[in-house]
């Protein structure tokens, strides 16, 4: 794609489609707000309400949750329509933030939060299944996509400073409730815009499909961050094993029963979770590299790991990727990924004298991993749903869905992998970290390599 047949910002956010995409971004935003925001304050939560004992549970419960519940949100899309699914998302959204804004116990809080997280999987598969609806053209589509980094870096960049200010003046309790204010009115402005563009339910029937497969998921996710959370070589070691038993078979499940027939929908699903495994996993172990050898203090932890968020959204949001092909997008990633992975073991080798250099080191890993994240990321979204047929109820949700699913667990297996495997043997010494970075890259190059065969860089 060249910069003439790119297409202009100004085109996708005209119109009444256009609103309801802003709409869609906002709540994007929002959601990048309130993950910041519970980050900050759920330690000086669990502080006050004598539960710290519970705060490893209380991070990851959303987030199990929410993948064991993702095969109802493409249901509900297809059976009710997205303004209802919408409607009992929000619903049970507020219903969590009350629970955990005034919990008295930490259990109670944990039961927001989990709470939350059954609001967040029934909503799976509505944002990129309405995009994907209304951006039909490729082209728009990738350029529509591309925007949802945006709404995550920007929250990143402020989010520190203004919760730091909020817990100070307000407490955890209103930090922690304000967030969801954004989200309904972004809500209310989704429901209202897809009544403008004329949105119509799937006329197929939807069915709850592999709902087991989901939670078995969702249990094997859980199981591994536990496992890395205990910091012991067994606890890893059933971390790495869970995860793989994970991919083998109810992800694989998952994936085929969401979109039976949907090959290329399929395969992005598997693309989409080895990106996010090589991204994620990447860009978690450089704040800690940097911690433990170049700054204690974590300040240039804290300017490193926004390099790699902020190469993803000039290359994404700014479209600089949109006009890379396909194959030229997986050779992007085939190279860069690995490659960075290999930078990470040159630094523990022979960069840690250095401060200034060391930082410069990792600071060029996380740029590199951003800036093929920005190219490829928003082109195996589009890719997979071009030749997307939605038969015999299956709808465009569904492969939301399967995208979503791949993004959580390559996310969890990248870093578990990396910068779980990581926080265990950075004690070992250097050579460990080396080792530990090579064979990542190496599992890269095979890894990438056999995604080169796939369904989903063909034309």
């Amino acid at each position: 794609m060249t910069a003439a047949d790119r297409p202009a910002l100004r085109l996708l956010f005209r119109g009444p489609r256009g609103r309801l995409l802003a709409a869609l971004l906002l709540a994007e935003f929002a959601a990048s707000v309130t993950g910041l925001s519970y980050a900050a304050v759920l330690p000086v939560a669990a502080a006050e309400l004598d539960g710290l004992a519970l705060y490893g549970p209380a991070v990851t419960i959303t987030g199990v949750v929410s993948i064991a519940f993702m095969a109802f949100g493409a249901y509900l899309y297809g059976r009710i329509g997205a303004q209802a699914q919408l409607g009992i998302s929000t619903a049970m959204l507020i219903v969590g933030v009350a629970l955990s804004a005034g919990a008295p116990s930490m259990e109670v809080l944990i039961a927001g939060l989990a709470v939350r997280g059954v609001a967040a999987g029934i909503m799976g598969g509505l944002g990129m299944g309405v995009l994907s609806d209304v951006f039909p053209d490729a082209k728009e589509r990738e350029r529509a996509f591309g925007l949802y980094a945006l709404m995550w870096v920007a929250p990143a960049l402020a989010g520190p400073a203004v919760n730091g200010v909020l817990l100070v003046t307000v407490g955890w309790r209103a930090s922690m409730a304000w967030p969801a204010v954004l989200i309904v009115i972004a809500r209310a402005l989704m429901s209202r815009y897809l009544r403008v563009v004329g949105w119509q339910r799937p006329p197929d029937p939807a069915k709850i499909r592999a709902p087991w497969a989901f939670l078995s998921i969702a249990a094997g996710v859980l199981v591994a961050q536990f496992g890395i959370a205990s910091e012991t070589p067994l606890g890893v070691a059933i971390a790495v094993a869970a995860l793989a038993l994970t991919l083998a078979v109810p992800f694989r499940r998952a994936l085929r029963l969401t979109v039976p027939g949907e090959r290329q929908a399929q395969a992005g699903g598997w693309i989409l979770a080895l990106v996010c495994g090589s991204y994620f996993g990447i860009n978690a172990l450089v704040p800690l590299l940097s911690a433990t050898y170049l700054d204690a203090s974590g300040v240039i932890g804290t300017v490193l790991v926004s390099i790699g968020p902020l190469a993803w959204a000039l290359f994404s949001a700014g479209g600089l990727g949109a006009r890379v092909s396909a194959r030229g997008s997986y050779l992007l990633a085939a190279v860069a990924f690995p490659l960075a992975a290999l930078g990470v073991a040159m630094f523990a080798v022979g960069l840690t004298k250095s401060v200034a250099i060391g930082a410069i080191g990792l600071g060029l890993v996380s740029a590199l991993i951003g800036m093929a994240m920005g190219v490829v990321y928003p082109k195996v979204m589009t890719l997979a749903f071009e030749r997307f047929r939605g038969f015999d109820g299956t709808n465009r949700a569904h492969g939301g869905v399967v995208l979503g699913v791949g993004e959580d667990v390559g996310t969890a297996t990248g870093t578990t992998l990396l910068a779980g495997i990581g926080a265990v043997v950075i004690g070992m010494g250097t050579g460990w970290v080396a080792g530990l970075a090579a064979a990542f890259a190496v599992l890269l190059v095979v890894a990438w390599v056999m995604a080169g065969r796939s369904r989903l860089w063909r034309p």
